[in-house]
């Protein structure tokens, strides 16, 4: 009933299907590029990991200060520009990991910013009394795309080859953005 929480929640969903997907498309690069390196593959998710701890205590401080529709459909499109980056570089079978490294990083230091714009838009979306429900099921469908993504992620990943998973996150990052760019807020 709710239009404006049925874009957030959607682009959520597909939002986070395509993060599985990528994580997905990065273990099935490594795994063409280096079979049985597990050391390549542990850096490789250390750098999706890192910002975590690195990013995102101080990101909600910003984000408290800064327009969080406006945040999150720019972090979204940000993010989806990142990963169209990561099939151009890995044409090159050659090239060193430093820069997709470099890439990985930042693709997830602006999802920690993203996160708690999401996390503080829903007052903002949602009345009082459907904040609670909205709360819940954001974060229970959240949960289920993301379990359901891996598996989706990796048939896709099978079936469209690394390059083609990573095009389709894009694509979602872009899918998402728009979604979000759609939301008005109650602050407008």
């Amino acid at each position: 009933k709710n239009r404006n929480f049925f874009c957030l929640w959607l682009g959520q969903i597909i939002s986070q299907l395509g993060d599985r997907l990528d994580q997905m498309a990065l273990i099935g690069f490594i795994a063409q590029r280096s079979p049985g390196k597990t050391l390549q593959l542990a850096t490789l998710l250390s750098f999706t990991i890192l910002p975590v701890f690195m990013v995102g205590p101080i990101a909600g401080v910003y984000v408290d200060r800064w327009d969080r529709r406006k945040t999150m459909y720019i972090c979204d499109f940000m993010r989806g520009l990142l990963v169209l980056l990561i099939p151009l570089y890995i044409i090159n079978e050659e090239a060193p990991l430093a820069p997709l490294y470099l890439v990985l990083f930042i693709l997830f230091s602006i999802g920690r910013f993203f996160v708690p714009a999401k996390l503080a838009i829903l007052p903002e979306i949602v009345s009082k009394e459907q904040l609670l429900l909205a709360n819940s099921l954001v974060n229970t469908t959240g949960m289920i795309a993301a379990t359901v993504g891996f598996g989706i992620g990796g048939i896709i990943v099978a079936v469209m080859g690394v390059r083609g998973g990573f095009y389709i996150d894009a694509a979602s990052f872009f899918v998402s953005s728009l979604l979000i760019f759609l939301l008005r807020t109650s602050s407008k």
